[in-house]
């Protein structure tokens, strides 16, 4: 019995090994990945706590202002699909959020909903934003809800596309299929792994997993996701991000005092968060719109942003 013990153990080792020695990735440095991806209209700003975020700001600066919000293990480069769409029109800013992109770890070290929230009231109050419309997606969709109960006085509006915060079981026939990496961090035993070792596969899987439309899944884009993971301290700021989800994820925001005009943006093939939770969402909410687009995944501002992007052109530009 001992011997066969020893026998898997050492089974065991071997395959860890071999798992750490194909997918280790160190740290890139900050300077590398902003002559990399700080490109066009990127800047940088200096906050009250000590944070830097990186934003951009685009398009027509008499304009509405939308603010933007990516989701999970994204950053700002997410929104510029639609950013090429609506920036005759509208003043688009697009921030990446503690623990992300090039912002990376901040020094409240917070990357909860309410840590973002803080994060983001102090860069609109900085750069000198108020009266604007807030969409998030994803993970940024439960940040635009959290604002937008925390700060109301600030909005406009609210776009909100395939939106954390509203948990839904799923439907008869609904399938969820979280990509191996959700699985994993967030977990004592996996994290010092996941902040070290991060081969290139686990962001091609998660892309792949979270879209319909396969064909925007580009090897920039893997590479991307993959490079800005590694920025120093996002791998360690996600670990705290997701063992937070696993104690509060089920937790549902109290959005019906959000008196808000919202736009409810899904795609009907979101196996992250389902179109069940659309739909509770927009009962929810008292003064919502929802539009669901067919054979569309978890991110339609980049799988049809032309077609999502002409419902947020509609849905700004009313009286």
């Amino acid at each position: 019995m001992l011997k066969w013990l020893k026998y898997v153990a050492g089974v065991f080792a071997l395959i860890l090994m071999l798992l750490i020695y194909q997918g280790w990735a160190s740290d890139i440095p900050h300077s590398v990945l902003a002559e990399k991806y700080a490109t066009g209209a990127s800047d940088f700003v200096d906050l009250p706590s000590g944070a830097r975020a990186h934003y951009r700001m685009q398009g027509n600066r008499d304009g509405h202002t939308l603010v933007l919000l990516h989701g999970s293990n994204a950053s700002l480069h997410t929104w510029e699909p639609w950013v090429s769409q609506l920036s005759d029109t509208f003043f688009l800013v697009s921030v990446d959020l503690p623990g992300h992109g090039l912002t990376g770890s901040t020094p409240a070290d917070d990357y909860t909903y309410g840590g973002m929230v803080a994060f983001l009231k102090e860069f609109v109050d900085t750069v000198g934003l108020e009266g604007f419309a807030l969409g998030g997606n994803s993970m940024g969709g439960g940040v635009t809800l959290s604002y937008a109960l925390a700060h109301p006085e600030d909005l406009t509006h609210l776009v909100l596309v395939d939106a954390a915060g509203i948990n839904a079981p799923p439907k008869p026939g609904e399938e969820r299929d979280y990509p191996i990496a959700f699985d994993l961090a967030g977990r004592w035993y996996t994290d010092w792994i996941l902040e070290n070792v991060t081969p290139r596969s686990l962001a091609a899987e998660g892309l792949r997993t979270s879209v319909s439309v396969q064909s925007i899944v580009t090897e920039e884009m893997i590479d991307q996701y993959w490079e800005l993971a590694r920025h120093p301290g996002n791998r360690r700021a996600t670990g705290k991000r997701f063992a937070w989800y696993r104690e509060n994820g089920s937790r549902n925001l109290d959005v019906t005092g959000i008196a808000l005009p919202s736009l409810i943006i899904w795609g009907a093939e979101d196996n992250l968060i389902p179109v069940s939770a659309a739909e509770i969402l927009n009962q929810r909410l008292p003064n919502s719109e929802l539009k669901v687009f067919e054979s569309v995944g978890h991110l339609p501002m980049e799988e049809i942003p032309t077609d999502t992007a002409a419902e947020v052109r509609s849905f700004l530009s009313r009286p």
